[in-house]
Parts: C-alpha cells; sequence; structure tokens
C-alpha cells in the first residue's frame, strides 16, 4: 500500500499536471523555432535523457497498476509526462485508473487532454465519450462519436455510444438501429449491446424483444444491470414472482422487495406497490427508511384515488 504522504502527493501532482497541460497546449513548430531545429550538442544530450526517463516511467507506472497499486502507477505516469506532456497513451492510462477508481472529474480532464493530444485514436474517443455521457453531456458524447464514425462507420464501440445518445435523448426507434449496427459489427461486445438494445426495446413496449435480449445477453455474460433490467420487465407485465426470482440474483430480498414495489409504482400500480414496499420494511430494517418513503408516496397516491 503507498504510504499517505506518496497518496496525497500524486493527487496534488496529477492535478497541477492536468491543470497545467490543459493550459499550455503545444505550439506548432515553425522554420525559426527551436523545435524545427536539430539537435546538437546538449540538446540531443538532453533529448535522449528525457525520452529515457519517460520509458522508464512508464514501464514503473505499468508495473505498479498490474500490481494494483494505482497511487504509484498515477506517480510515475505524471513523471513520465513531465518529461512528454503530450503522450495521449499516458494521460489514457491516468484515465482509465481514475475512472476505476470515482474520480469522474479527473477521469474526464485526462482522458479529455489524451482525446485533444490525438484525435484520431478511436479508443480514446469512445471512452471520453462514454464519461461525457455519464455526466449527462450527450451533445458533447455525440459530437466525438459521430467523428470516430465518419472515419470508420462500423466502429461496434461507437455505435453501441450512438445507441445510448440515442436512448439519452429518448429516441429508442434510433437507438435499436444504432444497436442493431453494433451487433453487425466485428467483434461487439455482445451482452453489452443486447443488454442495452433490449433496454430500448422495453421504453418501446416491445416487451418480448426486450426479454428475448435479455435472455440473450446473459447466455453470454451475467451481467447485474441486464438481471435488474429483466426483473423490471417482469415487474412491469405484471410477473411479480418471476421478477422477485430475478432480481435475487443481484441483490438481497429485500432490496428486490423495493425495486419491484418502485416499478409498480412508476406503472401506476399502487396497491400492489404498497404491498412490496411493506414487505420490504418488514424483511430488512436496512431497507426501513427507502421503503418507508416510497410507501408514503404511494399512501398519498391512494387517498387522492377516488374508490
Amino acid at each position: 500500500m503507498p504510504s499517505r504522504p506518496l497518496a496525497g502527493g500524486v493527487a496534488a501532482a496529477l492535478m497541477g499536471l492536468l491543470l497545467g497541460c490543459a493550459g499550455a497546449p503545444p505550439k506548432p513548430a515553425t522554420a525559426d523555432s527551436p523545435a524545427a531545429a536539430p539537435a546538437t550538442g546538449d540538446k540531443a544530450s538532453t533529448a535522449a535523457a528525457d525520452a529515457k526517463a519517460f520509458t522508464e516511467a512508464v514501464r514503473k507506472g505499468d508495473e505498479a497498476a498490474q500490481a494494483q497499486d494505482f497511487d504509484r502507477a498515477v506517480y510515475h505516469y505524471v513523471q513520465a509526462l513531465e518529461k512528454s506532456p503530450h503522450d495521449a497513451t499516458t494521460m489514457a492510462k491516468i484515465g482509465v485508473i481514475e475512472d476505476a477508481r470515482g474520480n469522474a472529474a479527473l477521469a474526464e480532464k485526462a482522458f479529455d487532454m489524451a482525446h485533444t493530444a490525438d484525435p484520431e485514436d478511436p479508443r480514446i474517443a469512445e471512452r471520453l465519450a462514454r464519461l461525457y455521457l455519464r455526466e449527462g453531456k450527450v451533445d458533447k458524447a455525440s459530437d466525438i462519436l459521430l467523428a470516430v464514425l465518419s472515419r470508420d462507420a462500423a466502429r461496434t464501440r461507437a455505435l453501441d455510444g450512438m445507441g445510448e445518445v440515442s436512448v439519452a435523448r429518448a429516441n429508442f426507434d434510433e437507438a435499436v438501429k444504432y444497436f442493431d449496427q453494433a451487433l453487425a459489427a466485428e467483434k461487439p461486445d455482445r451482452a453489452t449491446v443486447l443488454t442495452h438494445r433490449g433496454y430500448a426495446k422495453a421504453r418501446l413496449n416491445d416487451f418480448p424483444g426486450a426479454e428475448a435480449d435479455f435472455r440473450a445477453a446473459l447466455a453470454v455474460e451475467p451481467r447485474d444491470d441486464t438481471w435488474r433490467y429483466l426483473g423490471d420487465l417482469q415487474a412491469r407485465r405484471g410477473e411479480n414472482a418471476s421478477a422477485l426470482e430475478t432480481l435475487l440474483h443481484v441483490m438481497d430480498t429485500a432490496q428486490a422487495y423495493n425495486e419491484i414495489g418502485i416499478m409498480l409504482m412508476s406503472a401506476n400500480k399502487y396497491q400492489d406497490a404498497k404491498e412490496y414496499f411493506t414487505k420490504a420494511i418488514k424483511a430488512s430494517p436496512s431497507w426501513f427508511e427507502e421503503a418507508q418513503k416510497n410507501l408514503a408516496v404511494v399512501d398519498e397516491h391512494l387517498r387522492k384515488t377516488p374508490g
């Protein structure tokens, strides 16, 4: 485990580096600029030393990342960027680590800088677009993904991303078309795309098509979000016992009761929702507060409903 001084120093160094690099983009070389002049003597020696230090720092960062010592990995990547401030791959490595650690702002900043340094790397662009989508920056995500597709119309991750953009815009018919294209492209992440397409179909009330996609996705990889979407779909169809069985794959009984209650409430089935919120409260004290709030909402609706 890294020491606290290292962890604190890494955070400060990373913020300083990202802000510094963001404020100082590279300038194009001209015939009279030092960057255009051949490196000779001391300049050649310094350049060679910097290149060696960069390579060594990246190697140490990769080793630390492999060992899941992420503070130390970022520390070495920051050192590498001090020698080569516009290396897109190293910036992206920092972005991956910060994203995994839940540091959304740092991850987005790192990937944004990586994309600026190399705007034609599709993997960096797609990762940045997903971060934008997560933060609700739908138009920014769309612009980046469409630029990727303008260079390669069969990029499965970009097609899947545009499907998610369409879902965010509530254009579910368009979303299904993008997901169809993603599945037809080379080496799609089938479990992910099928889950996304199933969700879009569910929003279109194509329940049989949605269930088929969810079950096909689960046959490839048992993803938590796929189980949850399938359970929600079953609750919307009134198949509450099946929904409970499905949701128990990814949550405990009390949480599953609460989840089913939420779906029934969203479908205006307030009496049924009340039953499941009550079950959640009885099943676990830890769910008492949230389920009690949901139950209060249901009771209010029931009081306002005639008969």
